[in-house]
């Protein structure tokens, strides 16, 4: 298998799926960042295991986790479901732990790590810790036995709670304190939180705590706020991937401004059993709707519905999706948006796999020829320029002082940025920060040079067919004049950062294009280049310029803290890139940020 694009790659958590000719996975892994855990496996240092495992993968695919610890689930639910040859025993063998309500009179509610159907098992959690973590906070709220049904025995006989009932962390069934409709009631209120359903819990606690309050009944209030809180705590903690052994499809749909990206999860008995992704462009986006319904239909061709599937838009040919499934599958089928719950989380977790699809399609069309020829020509429609704009200058201005004045020169071609055309300019004409007399004179350089039949520079000699400046108005109109001086046809404009504002020659007020523009995405792209090469070379000047008594006068920083830097890093140009915790490894917490600041400003 040959080297992935970098960039290609997800820089989120996660699982990823290597696969053989047969598309059949041979190996899943997870990772916090995928990025930078499947680039390892295309390093010179790899084992020969893991070569193995790269020359039979033919292809790899992706799935998006919201955290790590769905990242870790959805890897247990592939591996246990493909079995992927490669995968050696998960985890050691070990399982994952689940809360669990046992099948007892009185029933006894633990974490565990082995699994029996005669009980009621909610999970499985990531880490062992977080399902520790929900059930205490719980336990605050509905004080249910935790211990041994040994320990039970032992104290029922003896007719004496256990120091668990003393520290209220149990109702004392043992012995009685509690009858069994009340413990009966909070083994049911567990059973709904675990189930998602705590929100009307929640919500009905808290005008509790408002009548109370209102009452004058403070210290009830305390009470019942303290119990809001565990339950939020619990809630926080209850990191599960789906409500134990349900069956449900989650599609996930993502619309840009050329395509719709749909991810559908298959979940199979609470594990994530595959996967089904489409990329559909181009498109027309403004009628998506009339598109959806086929497309979801499709999706389902061959492979069985669950009778419950979530999707993530609502819209009105819902109904029709819901009869033709039927219709296919003969049996009953629901489309539905959650809005709180296991479910919502499923659907998040979707949406963000099919985010990160179409980030990675944005990627692959924007390296095509053919899509940046259509997006340089939707800019020459949308801001009616003379000409595609195959050659695009942009240009920006750094000041600092009358000694640190920069222009930069980035150049675009056919949509690609050009790092070896970039030219920089020293503002030399005048004294004092001026960016419109700075743009002028940068403008007048650069056109000089492309008019001189004599002009080497191959950067200089080509003629650009649209020249961008960071600015507003008044920017534009230096650079207009110059452009009008030489008698040129090309195209200006100017982009303002704040409200990404296009200032034309010919029109007086500003032009704003879709925020999810491809022709305002070439804009952007190329303004902040110019932006960032400008403030580079403004600061290779500093530092250039700048010499020991310079870096002596710092204020507030001894000559003795200086000389250890010196000592330390033997360069300007290594204490400017020092990081402010290894400054403060030299020198006082004070004295490093007084250092960290002044290279950085």
């Amino acid at each position: 298998m040959d080297k992935l694009d970098n960039k290609q790659i997800p820089d989120k958590p996660g699982i990823y799926i290597f696969k053989d000719k047969y598309r059949e996975p041979i190996y899943v892994g997870k990772a916090k960042n995928l990025r930078k855990r499947v680039v390892t496996y295309f390093g010179n240092n790899t084992s020969w295991k893991i070569k193995r495992l790269v020359n039979e993968a033919k292809e790899i695919s992706f799935v998006v986790s919201q955290n790590e610890a769905n990242a870790l689930l959805a890897e247990y639910s592939f591996i246990q479901e493909f079995k992927p040859k490669y995968n050696v025993q998960f985890k050691d063998d070990k399982s994952y732990p689940y809360v669990t309500i046992s099948n007892d009179l009185w029933p006894r509610v633990y974490v565990s790590r082995n699994i029996n159907k005669k009980n009621i098992n909610f999970g499985p959690y990531p880490f062992i810790g977080a399902a520790r973590r929900s059930l205490d906070h719980l336990i605050n709220i509905f004080p249910v036995r935790t211990c041994s049904n040994n320990t039970f025995e032992r104290h029922k006989k003896l007719n004496k709670p256990c120091l668990l009932y003393e520290i209220e962390k149990c109702a004392g069934p043992c012995v009685d304190y509690v009858s069994k409709d009340e413990y009966k009631t909070m083994i049911d209120n567990i059973k709904e939180f675990y189930r998602g359903n705590s929100d009307q819990y929640i919500n009905d606690k808290i005008q509790e705590m408002k009548s109370q309050s209102d009452n004058q009944e403070y210290e009830n209030a305390q009470k019942t706020k303290n119990i809001i809180q565990h339950l939020e705590n619990a809630r926080i903690n209850q990191t599960l991937m789906t409500a134990n052994d349900k069956n449900v499809d989650v599609i996930g749909i993502d619309i840009g401004n050329y395509d719709v990206v749909l991810t559908c999860l298959i979940i199979r008995n609470g594990r994530i059993t595959g996967e089904i992704k489409k990329n559909l462009e181009p498109i027309d986006v403004d009628d998506v709707e009339t598109y959806l319904p086929q497309i979801i239909i499709n999706m389902f061709e061959n492979h069985t519905p669950s009778n419950e599937i979530l999707i993530s838009h609502e819209f009105s040919l819902i109904n029709v999706i819901e009869e033709k499934l039927k219709q296919r599958w003969n049996k009953s089928i629901k489309l539905v948006n959650p809005k709180r719950g296991w479910k919502k989380d499923l659907l998040d977790t979707a949406i963000e796999d099919a985010k990160e699809l179409r980030r990675v399609a944005d990627l692959k069309r924007r390296s095509d020829l053919e899509f940046r020829s259509l997006s340089l020509e939707q800019l020459k429609n949308k801001l009616n320029l003379k000409n595609i704009p195959y050659r695009i200058e942009a240009y920006d201005i750094s000041n600092l002082g009358d000694k640190f004045r920069v222009g930069s020169m980035v150049v675009m071609e056919d949509g690609l940025i050009k790092p070896s055309m970039y030219r920089k300019f020293h503002i030399k004409t005048f004294k004092g920060q001026d960016d419109f007399k700075s743009i002028e004179e940068v403008i007048f350089r650069r056109l000089k040079r492309l008019t001189n039949t004599s002009e080497q520079d191959q950067s200089f000699r080509r003629s650009p067919d649209l020249i961008l400046i960071d600015g507003g108005k008044g920017q534009l109109s230096k650079a207009k004049g110059v452009i009008d001086h030489f008698q040129l046809d090309i195209d200006v404009l100017g982009l303002a950062k704040k409200e990404e504002e296009i200032y034309l020659p010919s029109s007086k007020k500003p032009v704003l294009l879709n925020k999810n523009s491809e022709a305002l995405y070439v804009l952007q792209n190329i303004r902040d280049e110019a932006h960032r090469v400008a403030i580079n070379e403004n600061r290779r000047l500093r530092l250039k310029d700048l010499d020991i008594k310079n870096l002596l006068s710092i204020k507030g920083v001894s000559d003795e803290s200086i000389n250890q830097l010196i000592i330390k890093y033997k360069t300007l140009d290594n204490i400017s890139s020092a990081s402010l915790n290894d400054l403060e490894n030299q020198l006082t917490k004070r004295e490093a940020e007084k250092v960290f600041n002044y290279f950085s400003s």
